[in-house]
């Protein structure tokens, strides 16, 4: 084996591994979500099922299950679809023609935005993501939990992923805490105890963070901004206007589709093509 060889094999050793790394937080993810609805499925689940219950209470059942199914429906779609490229063609190819797509944001010397890695010039909002190793369009922030980068096409199921997880999170911990109170105050064996105690407080304490989160990104979605242009924003001197604030409803429309009797289901993508804006 020559030296060329060794290197490339070393190489592949190293992305195996660091692919095997990234992986982790999605099977984190899962574990919780597998988790914490079985602790759910062992204690007030079981109650409703096994028990005579009202219809309200059944209802609320009902609720969850619509609320899990919602999240793990919205969390496989981000996590597979491509949040969008920019296109292999001579509009955005490095070359001396003039460019058949004019864009607001330029270089600091007044050029085109371009990546030297893609070899593309970039479209408006659109950011190399070095760990997709690709340019994505409207890029927002590359997700370690979802193993993919936010951006154009699957931003509106990271959205609501976080809707759905906000929802389903606070609901386990509310309607499982009069069952913690019940297990604490009466004689139950230690698993019993331990389980609820458990679920509540890790569904809780990830309830608290993910609901700080998902007001985050209501802000940004509502100020038609990414969270790379909220950084940016940040680190810049002197106060501009947003081009491309258009209004909240339209803001909306655009990270949650133009129906709003459908913005809370995983279809009716938002409109355009992730290249102008």
């Amino acid at each position: 084996m020559n030296s060329l060889q060794q290197r490339q094999q070393v190489a592949d050793e190293k992305s195996c591994f660091w692919i095997t790394v990234k992986t982790l937080p999605v099977l984190f993810v899962v574990g919780v979500i597998t988790c914490l609805t079985a602790i759910y499925g062992r204690f007030p689940l079981r109650h409703a099922l096994t028990q005579e219950t009202t219809f309200t209470y059944r209802l609320e059942m009902a609720w969850f299950f619509w609320c899990l199914l919602m999240l793990v429906i919205s969390y496989s779609m981000a996590l597979v679809t491509d949040p969008g490229r920019v296109p292999n063609t001579p509009a955005w190819s490095f070359g001396d023609a003039t460019p058949a797509v004019q864009t607001g944001e330029t270089k600091r010397t007044g050029e085109r935005r371009s990546c030297k890695w893609c070899e593309r010039y970039k479209p408006d909002r659109c950011h190399h993501c070095r760990v997709c190793r690709t340019c994505v369009l409207r890029m927002d922030h590359h997700c370690p939990w979802i193993y993919n980068c936010v951006g154009f096409r699957n931003h509106k199921y990271f959205f609501l992923l976080l809707i759905y997880t906000v929802a389903t999170l606070q609901w386990m911990t509310w309607t499982m805490w009069p069952t913690l109170s019940k297990n604490i105050e009466s004689e139950v064996p230690f698993q019993s105890l331990f389980l609820t105690l458990f679920g509540t407080t890790l569904g809780g304490s990830m309830a608290l963070l993910t609901t700080a989160f998902l007001c985050f990104h209501i802000y940004l979605m509502c100020g038609a901004m990414t969270t790379i242009e909220f950084c940016e924003k940040q680190g810049a001197r002197g106060a501009k206007a947003n081009p491309h604030y258009r209004g909240v409803y339209a803001n909306i429309c655009a990270v949650l589709g133009p129906n709003p009797l459908l913005w809370l289901l995983p279809f009716s993508m938002p409109s355009g093509d992730g290249l102008t804006f």
